[in-house]
């Protein structure tokens, strides 16, 4: 029974001719930004960027991966530089270096 439904046709199919268009927007990356920490603590959205950082899921690890890992080889790392070792935004770079070099 299950198998039927899965491959009768469907008298709603829809044609590619009938889909939308796909608009494909090209952003730039925010890699290659190089960011003054402390000017950009005064920013009004940085308390934002904050809340978001520590509530993704993966801003445990990556901090505690950061503070044990990274930091004792690489103290002065920057943000651009942590962002492309580790594969984040460098907006979670800043999150990350600033909890941690305040503790």
């Amino acid at each position: 029974m299950k198998q039927e439904r899965l491959t009768k046709t469907n008298e709603d199919h829809i044609s590619p001719s009938e889909l939308p268009e796909h608009v494909e927007r090209e952003y730039k990356s925010t890699r290659g930004i190089d960011v003054d920490r402390a000017e950009f603590k005064t920013h009004p959205l940085w308390s934002i960027l904050v809340e978001t950082t520590h509530r993704s899921p993966l801003y445990a690890n990556l901090s505690g991966y950061v503070r044990e890992n990274v930091l004792p080889g690489e103290p002065d790392i920057t943000p651009r530089e942590l962002a492309t070792k580790i594969s984040i935004s460098i907006g979670e770079a800043l999150v990350i270096l600033d909890d941690i070099r305040r503790e």
